[in-house]
Formats: C-alpha cells, structure tokens, sequence
C-alpha cells in the first residue's frame, strides 16, 4: 500500500495512540505501550514531513523548505512542551519508560438504613454489618513530573494542534 502523504498519515497515527491513550488510562502496562507509541509517532511528523518534501524537489523548492523548516525546528526547540515530548521519545526509545504520575480514587460504599421510630426523631442505624463494597483504585489523571498541573491527554492534545499547525502550513507553502 503506497501513502499519499506520509506526513499526514503519521500525523493521524500519533491521533490513533492518543485516543488509545484515553481508552487504555487505567491499565498502567497498556496505557504505557500506548504512550510510547504516541510520542513516538508525534516525533516522527517532523521527521516524515523533512523526508517528503525534500525528496523530488528543484533545488530552489528544497532551499526554501530548508529556511522554513530551519525557523520552525527553533520555534519547536524553544517550546518546552514540544521539546519535552520529543526528549520523552529518544528517553521511550533509547533508556526507559516515560516517568509518570497518576492520581487514582478509591471508592468505598457503607450501607445505612434510615428509620423512623417515632414522628419525632428519626434514628440512623448502621446496616448489617457485611464487608464495604470497595473498588479497585481509579486512575483518572495522569501526568508528566515537568507539567504537574496539565493532564498528560491535555499535553498530547496541545502537542497535536501545535504539529497539525506545522503540517498544514508546509503543505500550504510546498504543495
């Protein structure tokens, strides 16, 4: 199968582990392969998006993708979000695992029953006294130790719009 266009093809495949990043969160080894593989595809856009359109082009089409794609890469490289992301993935590639946190909730339910012995008072009595219904912790939020305060999806997601950008601009400027 030959892919139109490469650069949008990995850019849709970082979107694919991204939406499976939010499906997997609370399976820790899951939501991790997933991970891996999104900042893996998100850092590899670049990379598809030098390759293709430099590849068949005037001399002149590849000076002038060349001075773009110069100013851009430091516009990224300034960035501490995309240059995080893209460290993560030579980190995932190369050494070990992304680090991450989560915040998980563990819910308990006590069973009570209200009783009313006279019209007026009523008397709260403890139900029978059976093991509390308890659930496994919840994940419902992880993030990167750098960005405590945003969400690791929400990172993704701003990486992405922040990459999409990219990619539609140098297929507006060398189609």
């Amino acid at each position: 199968m030959k892919i139109e266009n490469p650069t949008r093809h990995k850019l849709q495949e970082a979107e694919d582990f991204l939406s499976k990043m939010e499906q997997t969160l609370e399976d820790d080894n899951v939501f991790y392969y997933n991970l891996s593989a999104f900042v893996s595809a998100a850092r590899s856009i670049t990379l598809y998006m030098q390759k293709q359109y430099k590849t068949g082009k005037s001399e002149k089409d590849r000076k002038d993708f060349d001075e773009w794609y110069r100013l851009k890469r430091q516009k990224m490289k300034d960035d501490p979000e995309l240059k995080y992301l893209f460290n993560a993935r030579n980190e995932a590639l190369h050494t070990e695992t992304i680090e991450t946190g989560a915040t998980r909730i563990k819910i308990s339910t006590v069973g009570l029953t209200v009783g009313k012995d006279t019209p007026e008072a009523e008397q709260v009595k403890e139900a029978e006294s059976k093991p509390s219904a308890q659930s496994s912790p919840k994940t419902v939020r992880r993030f990167f130790p750098e960005f405590k305060d945003m969400d690791v999806m929400e990172f993704g997601e701003k990486q992405l719009v922040k990459l999409t950008k990219i990619v539609e601009e140098c297929e507006k400027r060398f189609p």
